[in-house]
């Protein structure tokens, strides 16, 4: 019921049209079960059984003799072959109707389910927007992509067997037990507790289903995973000539998928043969037990027809709803692995309700962060002062990253704030924060598509002149020039089609465009060969001028010009000074530049 609940929570959203759908899906059950008494005169005919003493019932909801008396009446009136033509015709507007609003109730439901996708896309994206940096960390591109595919295409099915099972099987097994009951009760009730045992053996196979299907689902995470991170590492895989391992776990995992999808499959495949084996029981032994009862003469033979033809609308729409229900169970796996992932740890937006202008210094104050137990940054202060270019050096782990995420409010300490202007970094607006801040990552983000396209990264709409200007800053409008189509220039899958160098002037120049009063470089020549660190070095001088920058960085070209570099070791600030002055103390920073100079 759980499962079913989650899934009508996503449909009351388009109510109007799920209305209209279950309305057609009413009026199909309706013309299905009106055509289940019209093969009655059929048989009155075929058998000659009809009377023309035929006497009006008392009440018309006893359908079979209801039904009797006016074919008789039509009979006396119009004549066997009109009444015969009569009864054709009725048969066919029956069926064209019947077909009309089958087609209408899924018409209706085509643009629900396709809303439906599309909100749980939108809504899963939104949150990998919003996702926080450890939860990026600790989940699977792939797991997260499958969520996002397969997952909701798993949903989608599992709506459309839910509505066809909830509101149109259910009418029509009503209608058809109706007039079953309305032709034999006791017939009806020795067909019921055949139909309960048939229930319960259908009902039984259905208890695993859901579990199963989670695990499917998971380890078709686990298999795009592998795919994603095979296609990123392809050249080392090659060198390090490490594909057969590789492809082990490709086949551990495919093996396991195989082994579970086959698992799942027969379960639900076995619903069908398994429903229409004990339908065909039920009918042989409805056969046996109505042919005696026809024999002894307590029913007529048109009406155990029509009993017979009643009864298979009750088998075929109790198939389908079986059938829905294991796609209902299935669906709902899916699902509960969406749910898990939205309502997983996001980045907390704390935006604040400040407006920001910065326009005196940034000021740090016994900042400390703990990742679980363990402390990376430890009563870091520090003040920087606007136009000021601070350099943060330290090994790696020593907390350099951290500090950054920190300033850019994408982690909350545990102790100490950040202050700009005085104002606490917490009440200030996010977005009018950012807005104020360039960014430059150790690693180029680039996507497939133009240079002007992977500089403005769909920002309001600026002027080919403005991207000139910000390329022209980050020392890039020279290797511009020699592309073919300068800002069209396609970059390529994850820019393949520039250098690293090339690469990272373009995230320069998109850090520069909005003209920031504060930039913020996370060791962006890291991992640059000298004559392209020459060139970003020089984007980089340009870029600073003006600006309060905060540098991340391993490399001398980046920060020896800073107004004051700080010295981090596990966590903590061990030196502080200018390049000459932190020479001259013969600490860290001294033993560090000796060994880039050697």
């Amino acid at each position: 019921m759980q499962d079913i609940q989650k899934l009508v929570q996503y449909l009351l959203k388009y109510k109007s049209k799920v209305i209209l759908s279950i309305f057609c899906h009413i009026l199909m059950a309706v013309f299905t079960v009106i055509s289940i008494p019209l093969i009655i005169p059929f048989f009155q005919l075929l058998f000659n059984t009809t009377s023309e003493t035929v006497a009006s019932p008392d009440s018309v909801f006893d359908v079979v003799n209801y039904l009797k008396y006016i074919f008789t009446q039509v009979i006396d009136n119009q004549g066997t072959d009109r009444a015969l033509l009569l009864v054709c015709l009725l048969v066919v507007i029956t069926f064209l109707l019947k077909n009309v609003f089958r087609y209408l109730a899924m018409f209706f439901m085509v643009s629900v389910r396709s809303n439906i996708v599309r909100d749980l896309r939108k809504g899963l994206y939104q949150h990998y927007l919003s996702l926080s940096i450890s939860s990026l960390k600790n989940s699977q591109r792939g797991d997260l992509i499958s969520r996002l595919t397969g997952d909701v295409q798993e949903v989608e099915w599992s709506m459309l067997r839910f509505i066809d099972a909830i509101f149109k099987s259910p009418l029509i097994i009503i209608g058809s037990i109706f007039f079953m009951l309305s032709i034999n009760a006791r017939l009806t009730l020795f067909v019921f507790v055949l139909m309960l045992f048939t229930a319960l053996v259908i009902g039984t196979l259905s208890k695993t289903l859901k579990k199963q299907s989670l695990v499917l689902q998971n380890l078709l995470a686990s298999l795009t995973s592998t795919v994603d991170e095979t296609l990123d590492g392809a050249v080392p895989l090659r060198v390090f000539r490490v594909q057969k391992k590789w492809a082990e776990r490709f086949k551990k995992v495919n093996e396991a998928f195989r082994h579970t999808l086959n698992k799942v499959t027969w379960r639900q495949d076995m619903s069908s043969p398994l429903s229409e084996f004990l339908g065909v029981s039920l009918v042989v032994v409805l056969l046996w037990y109505g042919s005696k009862l026809v024999l002894q003469g307590d029913m007529a033979s048109e009406d155990f027809f029509a009993f017979i033809f009643a009864f298979y609308n009750v088998i075929e729409p109790s198939k389908s709803f079986a059938t829905a229900y294991y796609n209902v169970r299935r669906g709902s796996a899916a699902l509960q692995r969406i749910d898990d992932q939205i309502q997983s740890e996001i980045l907390e937006e704390n935006a604040g309700e400040k407006a920001f202008k910065f326009e005196q210094k940034i000021k740090v104050e016994d900042l400390s962060f703990k990742y679980e137990n363990d402390w990376v940054l430890r009563d870091v202060s520090f003040q920087l002062n606007k136009g000021e270019t601070l350099a943060i050096v330290g090994a790696s782990g020593s907390g350099k990253t951290t500090l950054m995420n920190l300033l850019l409010k994408l982690i909350a300490p545990q102790e100490g704030r950040i202050l700009i202007d005085n104002i606490p970094l917490d009440d200030i607006d996010k977005n009018e924060y950012y807005s104020h801040i360039g960014l430059v990552t150790q690693t180029p983000f680039l996507y497939n598509d133009s240079i002007r396209n992977n500089i403005t990264l769909g920002r309001e709409p600026i002027s080919d002149e403005t991207i000139n200007n910000a390329l022209e800053l980050a020392n890039a409008s020279a290797f511009l020039q020699n592309l073919e189509g300068k800002l069209d220039y396609n970059v390529g899958d994850r820019g393949e089609q520039l250098s690293g160098g090339e690469k990272q002037r373009i995230t320069i120049a998109r850090a520069l465009l909005e003209d920031p009063d504060i930039l913020i470089l996370d060791e962006p020549t890291s991992a640059l060969d000298p004559k392209s660190e020459q060139k970003v070095s020089m984007a980089i001088i340009n870029a600073l001028q003006d600006r309060t920058a905060i540098i991340i960085a391993h490399k001398l070209a980046t920060i020896k010009y800073a107004d004051r570099i700080i010295v981090l070791d596990n966590g903590r600030i061990v030196e502080e000074g200018r390049h000459d002055d932190l020479i001259a103390q013969e600490g860290q920073y001294a033993a560090y530049v000796k060994i880039q100079s050697v």
